[in-house]
């Protein structure tokens, strides 16, 4: 598998989904796995505002944006930025692309920035995962950087581009990133 491939497919699957309700269910979903994907890394500080940021992203989705969503958005910017100050120095990049991804979408919902913002982050966070952490000196983008199909960093592309092929399928007027999540994984 060619990685520039892959996230080009996830990045450019997600900007073709309406902002609402599609592209922030299937971030929902991604953030998701990406919590999983960095349990090990992920301080107890940390956690709180992922949950409450997905909580609030999947407010938006269900109910259209709430009035309050958007101060409660505000907020999560303002945490998102201590928990990068507090923690950036001995964060992986693959991390501080987590946390970004996070604070990406709180900026989206807040105004503070044009939707779609957070499909910057998402793969480079899926992807740098799987790279390895000893890599000194800047970071050299291989645009023709290719792994194996069986490989943890291919697999996690490909479930990524599953996630949006199905959120991009799916209709009705009933959206639930957690109902949408289990019809996609089979399970909660």
């Amino acid at each position: 598998m060619r990685v520039d491939d892959a996230e080009d497919s996830v990045y450019h699957g997600l900007k073709a989904l309406p902002w609402r309700p599609s592209y922030l269910t299937a971030m929902w979903i991604l953030c998701g796995e990406l919590r999983s994907l960095y349990s090990d890394s992920i301080s107890e500080d940390d956690r709180p505002v992922m949950a409450l940021t997905m909580d609030l992203v999947r407010e938006v989705v269900i109910y259209d944006e709430p009035p309050e969503s958007i101060g409660r958005a505000r907020t999560l910017v303002d945490d998102w930025d201590r928990v990068r100050a507090a923690g950036e120095a001995g964060a992986s990049g693959g991390l501080l692309d987590v946390w970004l991804t996070f604070d990406a979408l709180a900026q989206e919902i807040a105004g503070l920035s044009a939707r779609y913002y957070a499909t910057e982050w998402v793969t480079n966070a899926a992807t740098e995962r799987w790279r390895t952490s000893d890599r000194s000196g800047p970071i050299v983008v291989d645009p023709d950087e290719e792994t194996d199909d069986s490989s943890p960093m291919a697999q996690t592309l490909e479930l990524f581009g599953r996630v949006v092929s199905r959120v991009t399928a799916m209709q009705g007027p009933e959206w639930d990133p957690v109902r949408i999540r289990t019809e996609i994984f089979g399970q909660p």
